[in-house]
């Protein structure tokens, strides 16, 4: 998988992959960034995306959507949510993914306060 090898570019020792989001996650629920790119009739997205908010409470998400190429970010507490359309170039979903790592990997300020929840479209 592409992600597999870019993420391990980047440093990440631990990636796994997955071909259905209704298995157990529980010894995965701390993970840093989950990457849903799955192949899925867009009835199905918001309930896979909801599904993966609650299995993955701390990770920033990547959520990949079919037919178009914009950005949907949503921030929540200390972690983003991104709905990008795979029509997208390359780089961006790569930008997007290295954003996305670097935010989990960086300390948290002691004094930070919670964002509160905003969407941000383009």
């Amino acid at each position: 998988m592409a992600y597999q090898r870019f993420l391990s570019g980047l440093g990440e020792k631990f990636v796994h992959s997955f071909r259905s989001i209704d298995l157990d996650f529980t010894e995965l629920s701390r993970a840093k960034l989950v990457i849903c790119d799955m192949n899925i009739m867009e009835d199905f997205e918001e309930g896979a995306l909801s599904k993966l908010e609650k299995n993955f409470p701390a990770a920033n998400i990547l959520f990949l959507e079919e037919d178009h190429s914009d950005m949907r970010v949503k921030f929540s507490n200390h972690r983003d949510i991104c709905r990008l359309g795979k029509l997208a170039e390359i780089n961006v979903i790569h930008s997007t993914l290295k954003e996305l790592l670097l935010q989990v990997s960086r300390k948290p300020k002691k004094n930070q306060r919670p964002r509160k929840e905003r969407i941000e479209q383009p």
